[in-house]
């Protein structure tokens, strides 16, 4: 008997930003097409990973501009590999995806989007939002979900230089530190007493450090999975949005 090729649309994922979010997009998108389709079945998946100390310097110094032509070019080498979803995996580098998305004609799936969807569903308005320094302190960020109706409260300014610091120093090397874990569930508490109704960790890796299994009766948003659950959605052909 001939065997029929099951058909998948191929995801394209511009990664490196870090490896250790990377591999939690290739895991948890594999992880889910199987779960829908079953037997040996897994993602088609084309992933550029871009070298992370260019990104870290960008990062540091502000330099969106070249962030935005660097990544444009190795979204457009995605798109002619033959992916037909493109999904940028790091919070962070949003702030250039109108360069991107100007470079390519295949759908760029905005992880704002995305996460502002799974916040509106459980009807909440105010929201934590933790990330890298420039997602808590850039109005781009704040802006990317008041479009949806969305206000976000931000840890104070000490808290986000910590914050960042785990993010580059420790979490970016594999590291995954109990004090660092205690430090991010303390800091979540007091945006909770400042009214915030739940919180989005708005960097792909502090899902690795904490989730929601942390904050039983505190809605908490990991951009990380629901990008990925789009992607699987997708991929499956469940969901052509």
């Amino acid at each position: 008997m001939q065997y029929t090729i099951v058909p998948l649309k191929t995801i394209g994922i511009l990664g490196g930003m870090s490896t250790e979010a990377t591999r939690e997009y290739y895991q948890l998108i594999n992880a889910g097409v199987q779960a829908l389709k079953g037997e040996h079945n897994g993602a088609e998946l084309i992933i550029y990973s871009v070298n992370f100390q260019n990104i870290e310097r960008l990062i540091r110094t502000r330099q969106w501009e070249a962030a935005g032509d660097y990544l444009a070019q190795k979204a457009k080498q995605l798109e002619a590999g033959g992916a037909e979803y493109l999904f940028l995996a790091t919070n962070t580098l949003h702030i250039v995806r109108d360069a991107i998305t100007s470079a390519i004609s295949i759908p760029f799936i905005d992880i704002f989007e995305v996460a502002a969807r799974a916040v509106q569903q459980q009807g909440l308005r105010k929201v934590g939002l933790l990330g890298t320094y420039p997602v808590m302190t850039d109005v781009f960020y704040q802006q990317a979900y008041q479009a949806h109706n969305i206000s976000v409260l931000t840890p104070s300014e000490s808290e986000k230089r910590e914050i960042d610091r785990i993010i580059f120093d420790e979490m970016c090397h594999h590291q995954f530190l109990p004090a660092s874990k205690q430090y991010f569930i303390d800091t979540v508490g007091r945006l909770r007493d400042q009214g915030a109704e739940g919180v989005i960790l708005g960097c792909t890796e502090i899902k690795m450090l904490v989730n929601q299994a942390d904050f039983s009766d505190f809605p908490v948003f990991d951009t990380t999975t629901l990008h990925c659950e789009k992607a699987v959605r997708l991929c499956v052909g469940i969901d052509d949005s």
